[in-house]
């Protein structure tokens, strides 16, 4: 049946395909383009400088706010080093990076990363050592192994005291990838004398055994393993038994979950139950979810909800492209009497939302006539938009908004178009369809809001993205709560915005329950904001914000935060940052 429904959906995406090249003169490029979702995802991991490729999205001739942006990523990654992480003790830098492990902004985590790994180090100097590794370390512990990965491979370090650390890295990463021909080449490769903890190199070298199948090599190998460990991984002789088909090698309970897992082992564990053709559960993947979605995206026995929310998660994360997100859509399996009976199958997904999701864009893709795919997206963008998933929704609906035709039946949606049209950055089309919802209906409040989403994410210098803060502001001033009011306060203190803001003391808040950082804390981020030190205060802030969503901090401590990044690197992150945080403060989508 699975791959009867896979025909009827290739052929009627080869339909809707050939219906918007003949009608909107759109070229259009295959998907896949012949490459398995491994290689897709390798080809994103491996290439830190591609830019997001929108599906079947063509792009001619750039439009000066796509050059704005690129100038202004490129400036990101320009920053100067001032020096501020050579000034600092090891024992001290190491506290800082111990204090980073959970920053919940991407744009600040995508900050810090840029800035440290194009720090240039000079390995005949002890601290330029010392620093390469709590930074190799750091990414590696932020679900970054594959900056790790990249960053050691610009040194020579085979003569480095910490060359065991780098070796398992770089193991790890080709495990995590399911690289595994290089993965056992590169354990040949590897000195005697080097010593990895839980008998890494001898559990690699009998799994490498097994890949090249010389079986009787590696239950050798395996018995003698057995004997050297005094506390015997369970786990891993669990996943020795099921690919060698020998139940009998040990007593093992067969509930994986009831095993119990060494998490430094975790990504030759991935790799052998990749081989074993075993799925990976839940709970697995909450050991180390950052580490271990790509793993899970790459196995295909894994539950399709499973590896959709790994999926999402890294598409979030900047480390899938949204081509590899829509193929792992399109292979979640769906019968047509699910497709016949939409609303029944939504519903008996109540408590899954990856699989609605799966379901509602392959829905949207088998549609044929123009209105039937309009009312699927909207279905799919308001489910989406439910779930705070709008911005997978909105990227993935990308290579469809073109097809969508100017009808009076769907002008009615023309704010929901536009929005689509700003999240894909097209917002000369987002324009379009507000200006026909109100020619035809007025404005509302709909049009008005999608309005300033259109007015927020299409400016990109300071002073027009502030000039549309003003006018965004004064639109909503009379209907916000407490908090947004709050949030209000201190954007009119920090760039001075022409906006009225409520000042009554409110006698039923007399304190504030959000906790401030220390004095100390407080006092160097100040510091290095007067002093011009972008370096110091980009490490002190985001160690003020570990672990804090922006509203959940206290107004005066994000107060200093915003006046710092509005100064920091020529305020490059400042816009990012405001539209994070009225994300978060529910104040925009």
């Amino acid at each position: 049946m699975k791959f009867f429904f896979i025909i009827i959906l290739f052929f009627l995406s080869n339909l809707i395909s050939a219906n918007e090249l003949e009608n909107n003169q759109v070229e259009v490029i295959t998907l896949h383009e012949n490459k398995s979702l491994d290689q897709m995802v390798l080809d994103n991991l491996n290439n830190d400088n591609e830019n997001e490729v929108n599906i079947n999205e063509v792009v001619e001739n750039p439009t000066s706010d796509e050059v704005i942006k690129n100038e202004v990523e490129v400036e990101q990654i320009e920053i100067a080093n001032d020096g501020y992480i050579y000034k600092n003790q090891i024992k001290d830098l190491n506290k800082y990076f111990d204090n980073l492990q959970n920053i919940t902004s991407k744009t600040l985590q995508q900050q810090i990363i840029e800035v440290l790994e194009n720090i240039q180090f000079d390995l005949e100097i002890e601290q330029d050592r010392d620093i390469l590794f709590l930074i190799v370390n750091y990414f590696k512990s932020i679900g970054q192994i594959n900056k790790s990965y990249e960053l050691i491979k610009k040194y020579e370090l085979s003569n480095d005291k910490n060359f065991n650390f780098y070796t398992s890295i770089k193991l790890n990463y080709l495990l995590s990838t399911f690289q595994l021909n290089e993965a056992c080449s590169f354990k040949e490769e590897i000195n005697f004398n080097i010593i990895l903890d839980f008998f890494f190199l001898e559990k690699l070298d009998i799994f490498c055994s097994l890949l090249n199948n010389n079986e009787s090599e590696a239950r050798l190998l395996n018995s003698i393993l057995i004997e050297s460990e005094d506390n015997i991984d369970n786990y891993y002789q669990y996943l020795f038994s099921l690919i060698t088909n020998a139940p009998d090698q040990l007593l093992l309970d067969t509930e994986i979950k009831n095993l119990e897992i060494n998490t430094e082992l975790i990504f030759l564990y991935s790799a052998m139950t990749r081989i074993a053709e075993l799925p990976f559960s839940h709970e697995f993947y909450e050991l180390d979810k950052k580490n271990l979605s790509i793993p899970i995206i790459l196995n295909q026995a894994s539950p399709i909800d499973l590896r959709i929310k790994a999926a999402n998660e890294s598409f979030l994360e900047n480390l899938i492209t949204v081509d590899s997100l829509a193929a792992l859509y399109m292979s979640a399996d769906f019968n047509s009497d699910q497709f016949k009976n939409s609303k029944n199958t939504i519903d008996s997904f109540a408590n899954n939302k990856e699989l609605s999701m799966a379901f509602l864009f392959q829905l949207v893709n088998i549609q044929i006539f123009p209105n039937d795919r309009l009312n699927a997206l909207i279905q799919f963008w308001d489910f989406s938009k439910q779930n705070n998933l709008e911005e997978i929704a909105y990227k993935l609906s990308n290579n469809m908004l073109s097809s969508i035709e100017v009808t009076s039946e769907n002008v009615i949606f023309g704010p929901k178009i536009a929005s689509a049209y700003i999240f894909n950055s097209n917002f000369e089309q987002a324009l379009a369809w507000i200006e026909l919802y109100e020619n035809a209906k007025q404005k509302d409040a709909n049009s008005i809001y999608t309005r300033v989403l259109l007015d927020l994410y299409s400016s990109n210098d300071l002073n027009s993205f502030i000039n549309s803060l003003n006018l965004t502001l004064n639109n909503y001033i009379d209907d916000t709560n407490n908090e947004i009011e709050e949030l209000f306060f201190v954007l009119k203190n920090v760039i001075n915005l022409e906006i009225k803001t409520k000042t009554n003391i409110n006698l039923d808040k007399i304190f504030d329950e959000r906790s401030m950082p220390s004095i100390f804390v407080f006092n160097e981020i100040n510091n290095s904001i007067n002093n011009n030190n972008d370096e110091k205060f980009l490490i002190y802030s985001l160690i003020s914000l570990n672990n804090k969503n922006w509203s959940d901090i206290h107004p005066e401590h994000l107060k200093l935060i915003l006046k710092g990044y509005l100064i920091y690197n020529d305020g490059v992150l400042f816009r990012n940052l405001i539209l994070e945080i009225f994300k978060n403060y529910k104040f925009i989508i």
